[in-house]
């Protein structure tokens, strides 16, 4: 990477941390902090949801799946579309019908403060191992990319675990990545949480899409990667021997659980107006991951009809570590300077925004449930709360770049902890949206279930070979089978005894009134204002992006003149939609 893409990735966190410290000045409580004062966009908190999935395992371990198996992998993110349309339908509507703060609060309603505690106690060690991991890998790209000269304070220190001789050492990169990411989420909370999200998006989708007609570019035009992914079997199938169609149904399932009852989604849930808005926000998730999953996955797949590899039979592991680095790879390959940066930051973009949301929920659900329910803490106003829960954010997220740090000096074992977190962790959203439905389910019970579903799962885990079950197919199991099958003896056994919880009474008495009622004047002025603030920093940085290339042109830089004509179709592109988006707020002013 050359100056010029250090330059971009530079001015681009610049951006981040100087919208977080607008947003703070529009912090008035803590409602505003942690749930956007419930004016949030019904399609702002979509997009917002939709970034929080992807992380860096989105281009390296999935993109590695995309160069290795092909089509199949466009499949896997597919089944989180039709996920994101059973949520719509079912499940997000019902969790803003409540009149709750955080989701902390419904587990305290619903099903006792002991619960909460167990819920709180798991999912911050659950999620922030998951989230340190997240932060890892895409340090490790970061590393890989940004050369520094040896000597220098920043350099690889050639120790064990960290990165190559002559890059950016591994624990520099995680301290500056976790510290910008901290920065933005205590400063401006979920409004800026919000808002860099759409601004990720805009940064990823562009340079994705700008990648697409390049790649193919690259390997002679569409019908010649056609032909040549073609002659690779079972390139095109939608399955694969590991990928198969019960594992994709169960996937599907455990994205339900996840996108239905993990903390970070139930708080954009709540941060729209109405009933409606959230089942909107999650109905947009559905169709971005049904349309989309193809543009993200063609480079990797273009870039193994370049460069084919050893061959899954020949050398596994070397077409393993050849797939995960495929996204990066091909990005150096076709992108010019300074897109190389932009697509650096685009991938940043995606684990910090997964980063950001879980730092800010769980800070909520401290704030409200275990800080603000301490006697001394219990008439504590606005500004307190507000303080509390950004040392809370900054301790936890001070944690989180710790374990990161642990986590090189573990030889690697980051593909072990990220198999159990998920099976620890996906457990834990089933019985909160059981909650939702059932009348009989209580909090004991609930504790039960998941103890139960974590041993049968790690006992499957570790004991029953893989030439028996399959892995992948144990943890799927284990996630989402194991804990329903658990939760339904529960219920028909409550049943047959005449079980009801006086949790589920309680939970009814907090139902929002006005969830169901369009917004007054103030609230849908605050939703404009939002939704305006968001919009401008979309255009602004599509707007810098095509600044870049038309400065590339003039410069008259090689590779961009190489071509020409898709990059100025593709600044005609930004042009009409920056152009559009100020006509239409010229007309509205």
């Amino acid at each position: 990477m050359g100056t010029l893409d250090l330059t971009v990735i530079v001015l681009y966190f610049a951006g981040l941390v100087a919208v977080s410290l607008i947003m703070s000045h529009r912090i008035k409580n803590s409602e505003d902090m942690f749930i956007a004062g419930r004016n949030s966009s019904w399609w702002l908190s979509g997009v917002s949801s939709y970034m929080t999935i992807f992380s860096a395992s989105t281009f390296v371990v999935w993109g590695g799946v995309a160069y290795k198996s092909g089509i199949v992998a466009v499949m896997v993110a597919i089944m989180l579309g039709f996920s994101s349309l059973i949520v719509s339908r079912w499940i997000s509507g019902r969790w803003r019908r409540l009149k709750i703060k955080s989701p902390g609060e419904y587990l305290t309603v619903r099903f006792g403060h002991g619960t909460l505690r167990f819920y709180t106690f798991a999912g911050i060690i659950g999620r922030g191992i998951h989230t340190a991991v997240a932060l890892y890998a895409v340090a490790v790209v970061t590393c890989a990319l940004i050369q520094v000269p040896e000597g220098s304070v920043f350099a690889s220190t050639g120790l064990p675990g960290d990165s190559a001789p002559g890059c950016l050492s591994i624990w520099w990169a995680l301290a500056i990545l976790g510290g910008i990411t901290l920065l933005y989420t205590v400063a401006g909370g979920f409004l800026a949480v919000l808002m860099t999200d759409f601004i990720q998006f805009g940064v990823l989708l562009s340079v994705v899409v700008f990648m697409v007609p390049l790649s193919l570019h690259a390997t002679g035009g569409i019908g010649s990667f056609i032909e040549k992914a073609g002659a690779i079997p079972g390139f095109f199938s939608p399955t694969s021997p590991t990928y198969g169609w019960i594992w994709l149904v169960l996937w599907m399932c455990l994205h339900v659980a996840m996108i239905g009852g993990d903390w970070p989604f139930v708080q954009r849930y709540i941060s729209v107006p109405t009933v409606k808005d959230a089942r909107k926000s999650t109905a947009l998730i559905g169709v971005l991951y049904l349309l989309t999953p193809l543009i993200w996955y063609l480079p990797t797949m273009a870039y193994r009809t370049l460069v084919p590899g050893p061959g899954m039979d020949v050398d596994p592991v070397a077409m393993t570590r050849l797939g995960e680095g495929a996204y990066v790879n091909m990005g150096k390959t076709v992108l010019m300077a300074g897109m190389v940066g932009m697509m650096l930051a685009a991938m940043l973009s995606a684990t910090l925004s997964n980063v950001s949301g879980t730092l800010n929920v769980y800070a909520n659900v401290y704030t409200y449930e275990i800080w603000g329910r301490r006697k001394r803490n219990a008439g504590a106003g606005e500004r307190e709360r507000i303080r509390a829960g950004r040392l809370f954010t900054l301790v936890f997220g001070l944690i989180i770049i710790g374990i990161a740090m642990l986590v090189p000096l573990a030889g690697g074992a980051e593909k072990v902890v990220v198999t159990v977190i998920t099976m620890v962790l996906c457990p834990l959203y089933i019985p909160s949206i059981w909650g939702l439905f059932s009348k009989r389910l209580d909090g004991n019970r609930l504790v039960l279930a998941m103890l139960i579903s974590w041993v049968i799962g790690f006992t499957a885990k570790f004991r029953i070979p893989a030439d028996v079950l399959s892995p992948s197919l144990i943890e799927s199991l284990a996630g989402c089978v194991v804990p329903v099958t658990i939760l339904g003896i529960m219920e028909l056994w409550c049943r047959a005894r005449g079980i009801r919880s006086d949790g589920y009474a309680a939970l009814e008495e907090h139902v929002d009134p006005e969830a169901e009622t369009e917004p007054g004047p103030e609230a849908r002025a605050a939703g404009r204002r939002y939704s305006q603030m968001a919009l401008s920093c979309f255009c602004i940085t599509l707007a810098a992006i095509a600044v870049l290339l038309v400065a590339l042109l003039i410069a008259g830089d090689p590779k961009t003149l190489a071509v020409k004509g898709t990059v100025i179709a593709f600044i005609i592109a930004i042009a009409i939609i920056s152009g559009t988006y100020c006509i239409y707020r010229f007309i509205k002013r």
